[in-house]
């Protein structure tokens, strides 16, 4: 097999993209042995020197590990499950989303959390319907399955509904405190709408380094607010690594009026 010298593209990511539709094709499977640089440089006609790029460009996208003595495996990468629909529901212990997604799926998750106040600035003060320079919370949650980073959040809050109340600092990482919904519950407050954007690109090297990722892995990008009724309670900018989640929704069809 060899590659197109006339593409434009440089061979290393012809390789490796030719190794990455292997794995996807059950080549070489979750835990199997990938070929040497030698014996790639070999099947592809290229230099071992261009056949190592590749294989360093596989393990910099999370594909590969490699373990010293023996070679480089396909990485065994359990799959997460994210609802797209009837996600942000009320439930009896009040957790967040991706909590109540964990517990149900098994996984073993930990979260951690950066709080300060800032500025709305122009584009939150947007988002939040408050005026520029009006103070808010902000807290960047960063989650981790299996003790890999999968999710990097960081949400808004305006002080003008927060500030004075049981909620005005946004909660920690520790295990069991409230998702939103019940946090504005407490106070009065009811959410009725959540709204998100969600959109697929690459990350930008702040994002790859929070979530350890190379830079052939996309990520999805949210952008999501919680309202109560005409007043946007919480905005935050969501970002979750595309090779590990998968997003799954079921919709109700209704029957058609008679």
């Amino acid at each position: 097999m060899s590659i197109n010298q006339a593409s434009g593209v440089a061979p290393f990511r012809q390789v490796a993209a030719a190794l990455r539709d292997q794995i996807s094709q059950g080549k070489y499977v979750a835990g199997g042995r990938i070929p040497s640089a030698r014996d790639i440089a070999t099947e592809f006609e290229v230099s071992p020197v261009t056949a190592q790029r590749a294989l360093d460009e596989l393990r910099a996208d999370g594909l590969i590990e490699t373990r010293r003595g023996t070679g480089s495996f396909v990485r065994q990468v359990r799959e997460l499950f994210r609802k797209g629909a009837n996600r942000y529901q009320r439930n009896s212990e009040g957790l967040a989303p991706n909590r109540a997604e964990s517990s149900a799926g098994g996984w073993t998750d930990e979260v951690t959390a950066e709080l300060w106040r800032q500025p709305a600035g122009s584009e939150l003060a947007a988002r939040l319907n408050v005026d520029p320079e009006e103070e808010v919370t902000a807290v960047r949650y960063l989650w981790t399955v299996e003790k890999e980073p999968v999710q990097v959040s960081t949400q808004y809050e305006p002080l003008r509904v927060t500030g004075g109340t049981s909620i005005e600092e946004p909660v920690d990482g520790t295990r069991g405190n409230p998702g939103v919904i019940s946090r504005f519950d407490s106070i009065g407050v009811h959410i009725d709408r959540v709204e998100e954007e969600t959109r697929v690109r690459m990350p930008n090297a702040e994002e790859s380094e929070q979530l350890q990722i190379g830079a052939g892995v996309p990520v999805f990008a949210i952008k999501r607010t919680h309202w109560a009724a005409d007043v946007a309670v919480e905005t935050a900018d969501i970002i979750i690594r595309g090779d590990r989640m998968v997003i799954t929704a079921t919709h109700d069809v209704p029957m058609n009026a008679e």
